[in-house]
């Protein structure tokens, strides 16, 4: 049986086309960093992939990671490790509290990549 060629190259692309819509440069999901008196400062939602992102300028204690892909946090604005004090990693859908002398964490950054739909948890979107 012989193919039209129309209909092979609609059978080649439509896969990749299919495939390229799922990839997205954010983790789907929501980052929630609470500070020392057990209040909300800060929530990330679909934190880029790549970029840093902060938390309020007097930093967090206790963080909720509800998206889709591994975070590290960093007690500095800018995402980067003080000597000899590496980032804390946490896990997709994971909480941490910060033991004494730990914290506070002031950003955080993503590892690896999105999965193409957010985890179903309150709060993420789908764009």
């Amino acid at each position: 049986m012989r193919l039209r060629r129309p209909l092979v190259a609609l059978c080649t692309i439509a896969p990749l086309a299919l495939a390229a819509a799922g990839c997205s440069d954010s983790s789907g999901g929501l980052v929630t960093g609470t500070d020392a008196a057990g209040r909300v400062s800060q929530s990330v939602s679909d934190p880029l992939q790549g970029k840093c992102s902060r938390f309020a300028a007097r930093g967090v204690t206790s963080v909720t990671n509800n998206t889709g892909v591994d975070i590290v946090l960093h007690r500095t604005r800018d995402c980067t490790d003080l000597a000899n004090q590496p980032g804390t990693y946490l896990g997709t859908t994971l909480s941490i509290v910060a033991t004494s002398g730990q914290g506070p964490w002031r950003s955080f950054t993503t590892v690896g990549w999105p999965p193409p739909v957010p985890p179903n948890v309150p709060g993420a979107r789908i764009n």
